[in-house]
This record gives C-alpha cells, structure tokens and sequence, in this order.
C-alpha cells in the first residue's frame, strides 16, 4: 500500500510520459553520437554492438527498412561543435528529465546545482550509463567474443554446449541491470535511501526491466510488421517500449521508498553516507 500511494500521489505515470519525451528525442541524438564516435576512432566491433543493442531493444529501426547505420555515421562526422552541443544537450536532459522524476517520487528538494553545473553533472552520468546500457543489451554477443579472445590467448578449442555461454550472458546481463538501477535509484533522486531497500529495491528493478526488455522486444517486432501502421510503426513501438521501462524504474523507485519507511530507516541526503 505504501508502495502504490507514493506511485499514485507523485504522478508515476505522468512522470513516465514526459521522461519518454526527453529519451525519444535523445535517443537519436545518441545514435548520432555513438556512430560518429566508432567512425572517429575506426572502432567497427562498438558500432556492431551499437547497431546490435537498437536491433535487440527496438526492431526495426536500423538496418534493412530502418534507418541506414552508415547515414547516421555520415551525418555524425559532418555534425558541426555547435550541432554536438545540441546532440550533448538532448542526451543530458533524458538523465535531468529521469533525475527530476526521482525527486518527485522520492519528495526530495530541487537540485540546488546552477544551470551549467546540473548540465555537466548529467553529462557525466550519461557518459557513466550509457555504456552500461548498451552492454546489457549486447551481452549475449559481449560474452561470446570475450570467451573467444580468451579461448585463443591460451590456444584452446572449445566443443562443449553453448549453454555455459548463455547462462553467462544472462548473469552478465541481470548485474548490468541491477547496476544501473541501483545507481539511478541511489544517485539520482537527491536522496540516498537505506542501503537494505536500495539493494532491493534494484534488484527487483533488474528483473522487472529484464522482463520488459524480452516482451516489448517481441511487441515492438510485431507492430512494426504491421503494414497498417505504415510509417508511425516505429515511433509508436519505440515510445511505448520507453514508457514502460520509464514506468518500471519509477515503481521500483515507489518500492525502495516503502521499504525505506516500513524499515524506520530515514532516507540519506544526497551525498551523504548511506546507513
């Protein structure tokens, strides 16, 4: 009950449709980042992870009737300083748009950092969680090319079933989430709840968006091979599949909450140490 009246009271889902706002417009500000840096650098294997990670979270969208990878990395290396800021500017206001939502659900004050100073700091945490983003989605390739190099490093063959390869992937794949959860949860909300809630609530948060990831994964598949929705397919399946991730993290962000106050543990200001 504590749980379901600080989601309904803080406007969880309102709080979920403007934070799908922000990370739909910068999510393409991201693929154009994230291409022109692998084209920057000659790193073909991150922009195969990269065009792997959209393929596994929303299908479709790049590659064969989607958006062409080599376009993105075409307008990347053209992108002028002043369009980079603009790329950076949408990133960063997904992480102030989430961070804010925390507030909200967790009643903490404003972050009382000045505009340029919020600005930086969210750039740092997207640069923190992005990466950590993509690799749970790319975890299962992640993991057979790491076991690859090493395989080769020391000259062996393997032959077995690939079943230690897939249970190791989705290990991978559950600490990456429960790693991103529990930093949003802890980090971002200006408050630091209690370290038993915080553990579960993350936890809880891992698997929940796991589940997500699968289903809407296969949701998004299907409406996109609806030829009735023509070209709104995609932004329809995208936006859904962010809404409800962005309203998994808010209940599980309602949940640590509740455990915080069934516990009697106050909530930590920010920065300060968690008990």
């Amino acid at each position: 009950m504590r749980t379901i009246t600080r989601f309904t009271h803080s406007r969880a889902t309102l709080l979920a449709a403007g934070t799908t706002y922000y990370l739909f417009l910068a999510l393409f500000s991201v693929l154009t980042l994230a291409y022109g840096v692998t084209a920057a650098v000659g790193a073909e294997q991150l922009a195969r992870y990269v065009t792997e990670a959209l393929t596994e979270a929303f299908p479709g969208l790049v590659g064969g009737s989607g958006i062409d990878p080599e376009e993105l990395r075409s307008i990347a290396q053209a992108t002028s300083i002043i369009s980079a800021v603009a790329l950076l500017y949408g990133a960063t206001g997904a992480v102030l748009a989430a961070s804010r939502s925390l507030h909200a659900v967790y009643g903490a004050a404003k972050n009382p950092r000045n505009f340029v100073r919020v600005r930086l700091w969210a750039l740092g945490w997207f640069l923190a969680l992005a990466p950590l983003i993509l690799l749970s989605f790319v975890s299962a390739s992640f993991t057979t090319d790491l076991a690859g190099r090493l395989l080769d490093a020391f000259d062996l063959d393997w032959v077995g079933p690939r079943l230690l390869l897939t249970a190791g992937a989705l290990v991978l794949t559950m600490v990456l989430n429960f790693l991103v959860v529990y930093l949003m949860l802890g980090r971002l909300g200006g408050i630091r709840p209690a370290r038993t809630p915080l553990l579960a609530g993350a936890a809880v948060g891992a698997l929940a968006i796991e589940v997500l990831k699968q289903v809407m994964a296969l949701l998004v598949g299907w409406v996109i091979d609806r030829p009735q929705y023509g070209a709104l397919a995609a932004p329809i399946g995208i936006m859904f599949v962010l809404y409800l991730q962005s309203s998994a993290l808010y209940a599980t962000a309602s949940l640590t909450a509740a455990l915080a106050e069934t516990r009697g543990a106050p909530a930590a200001p920010e920065g300060a140490p968690a008990n």
